[in-house]
Order: C-alpha cells, then structure tokens, then sequence
C-alpha cells in the first residue's frame, strides 16, 4: 500500500515505485512517469527533486519492457477470455520478456525491434516462421501502445519496417491443384472429413470453427450456416500438461456470423445432413475433432491426390481470393469471412493471381486514344 499521499508503492520485484505527474495543466494534464530506487526514501527524494525543479523532459521514462509487459498482461486479464490471456501471456513470456525486457520502453525504436525480430529463435529443433516472428514484434508494439495511453507516456511506436514488412509472400494453392483437391472431395463425399475440407473450400471459415460445427448450425431451409463456436488448442491451465482442447465462443463479435451456403455445397449437405446430428466432423474419443488431427487427415489427403503440401488455412486464402475474382464486393466478403474491417480482408487475405492482372491490364486503355493504331 502506498503511503498516504505520496504516491509510492513497492513492487514485486522489491523495487519502489513513485508516480509523478510530468503536466499539471493543458492538454497534456494528467499524464505521468514513474521514478525509480531501492528503498522509499531513495524515491521519496527522487520524487520531492522532480516536484521542484522539473528538469527532466516531459516524455522520460523508466519504465522496462519486463514491467510494461506485466502491467499489459495484469489489465488485459481482466477484460479478455482466460484462453486468449494465457495465449498472450505464453508470448509474451516465452519471446517478448527475455529478448527486450530488460530494455527501456522510450529506448525501443524500429532498429531495435527489427534486430530483436532477426534474433528471435524458436530454440531447439524449432523454426519460427516470418509469420509468427512478426506476430511476436506485434505484441511489443501493442504493449507501447497500451502504457503510451494509459499513462501518457510519448513514446516513439516502432513501425513494421524493413524485415518485418519482408514477409514471406504467401502463395496460394493453384487452380489446378484446387481442381484436384475438389475432384477427390467429390468422390469421396461419404466421409465427413471430405464434406469438412469442401465446407472450408466454399464458405472460407476458420479450421477451429470448422471442427465445432454441428449440424444443428447447418440451415438448409434458410440456406445459411450459423458461426457460433470455435476449437482451440491452447496452453492448459493446470500445468499437468502443456495444451488443452477447448470450446468457445469465437473471439470478437464479428466472428460470430451467418454464411449463405453456396449452390455447389447445398446439395452435398442435403444428401450428408438429413438423419444426422452432432458434429459435422465428428471424432472418435470426444465427439468432435482436434483441430490438429484434421489438419493431419488434410495432409493425408494432398498425398493421395499428389498435390503439393499447404496449410489448411490457405482455403480460406483461396476462397478469399476467388471471391473477388468473381467480383464479391469487399465489405459482404469480409462479414462473411468474419472480419472486423475490410482492410483486413484486403492485406491479409486477397492475393491476385497473375491471370487476375492479365485481364485488368488487357483493359488498359492507352492515353491518346485517337490518335492510337489499337484504338481503331
């Protein structure tokens, strides 16, 4: 408990903290830094000093990545589900705290954070993707953002710059190999993990939204089928193992959704779906299917047709994709894709493919039309 008045605490890591306000009137009233020292009197005077003479800049800050981290984690407990605190606290733990904690805040600039993306090692016998390495330097500039607002703090956000813009360009599956991958679905319709995989190829949805799907969300009469769980394999909370299974409700609102079925999936679950319930995917030990062992049978499956291994999730790249070649307008796209903006959808999930920009070029018209041989 702080001392009455002063503002003082002490932390965890037996440190004490002082807070003082950098700004007492103005726009900028109300924000504050925190001053460090061993012992109570060591910050009580740090804190008197600072009251007096007010010679440290406004945008000073003691505050390391290991303390903003563990401030970001304890505040976001409190607002998000207990699945997605541990996903984040297992990040942020496990990369974000030994590579940068020890690190200034104010001191974290875009050199700094591109040299900790290219050090990010996975450890032994691991890979970690570009991908992931960049969702890992997302949560550093998430926890910036957080303590800059929370406190007011003027901090200079690091940017995805250089490396971390060099993604690895994804490269969806082509149409012939998609082709391939339909034709072996069709003749094999009987199985449900066949019926599964063309579900994903035709309406986009997520692999853990997939494996929580009963038939019971499937209405053929209005023709939609309703979003309302996701399966997630996710640390487990009793430490006896390292990840669980669990069902939820998906993560933000605009997951949970309605999709239209298609034509050429509405007849298939007609003939699938008319004696059946539970899971549309059903497993042998729990009723539904492990997220991870679907995505071994879909291995399985590119095997038997010869077709080149991707990621399951790169179906619903390539729904994205084909929907806009068909002309999808992007705001109905991303709601049915369950995205909380279009820009989303754009960036991340529409890849033009070179017949794509073919025929946008083939329509290019050239400036002096008239006086142009090929206008004529």
């Amino acid at each position: 408990m702080p001392r009455r008045g002063d503002n003082i605490y002490k932390r965890k890591d037996g440190r004490w903290e002082g807070r003082v306000r950098t700004q007492t009137s103005g726009v900028e009233k109300g924000r504050y830094k925190s001053l460090y020292g061993k012992t109570y009197k060591e910050v009580k005077r740090k804190v008197d000093s600072y009251k007096q003479t007010k010679t440290e800049p406004e945008n000073g800050c003691g505050m390391d990545m290991r303390e903003a981290a563990e401030i970001w984690l304890k505040e976001g407990k409190k607002r998000w589900k207990p699945t997605t605190y541990r996903m984040y606290a297992q990040v942020v733990n496990k990369y974000v705290v030994p590579g940068l904690g020890d690190k200034k805040i104010d001191k974290i600039d875009n050199r700094l954070l591109e040299k900790f993306y290219l050090q990010l090692d996975g450890g032994k016998d691991t890979v970690l993707s570009g991908n992931y390495r960049f969702y890992i330097c997302a949560f550093v500039r998430r926890i910036m953002i957080y303590i800059q607002k929370k406190y007011g703090y003027e901090l200079s956000i690091p940017l995805a710059s250089g490396s971390l813009s060099r993604q690895k360009k994804i490269e969806l599956p082509g149409e012939q190999a998609l082709a391939g991958l339909e034709k072996y679905l069709l003749e094999n319709k009987g199985e449900d993990t066949c019926l599964g995989i063309a579900i994903a190829l035709y309406t986009g949805i997520r692999i853990g939204e997939l494996c929580a799907l009963t038939w019971e969300d499937i209405d053929l009469e209005e023709g939609v089928i309703h979003i309302r769980r996701n399966i997630q394999r996710v640390k487990a909370a009793d430490g006896r193992k390292k990840t669980e299974v669990v069902i939820l409700t998906p993560k933000t609102s605009d997951s949970v959704r309605e999709i239209p079925i298609p034509p050429v999936l509405s007849l298939w679950l007609q003939e699938s779906g008319r004696t059946k319930s539970g899971y549309v995917i059903s497993g042998v030990k729990n009723g539904w299917t492990d997220p991870r062992t679907l995505q071994y049978r879909f291995r399985r499956i590119l095997e038997k047709c010869g077709i080149e291994y991707f990621n399951f999730h790169m179906l619903r790249h390539a729904f994205a994709t084909r929907c806009v070649s068909m002309g999808f307008d992007v705001k109905s796209l991303s709601e049915i894709l369950g995205h909380s903006n279009v820009k989303i959808t754009m960036s991340l999930y529409v890849h033009p493919t070179i017949q794509q920009k073919k025929q946008l070029m083939d329509k290019f018209i050239p400036y002096a039309v008239l006086d142009c041989p090929m206008a004529n």
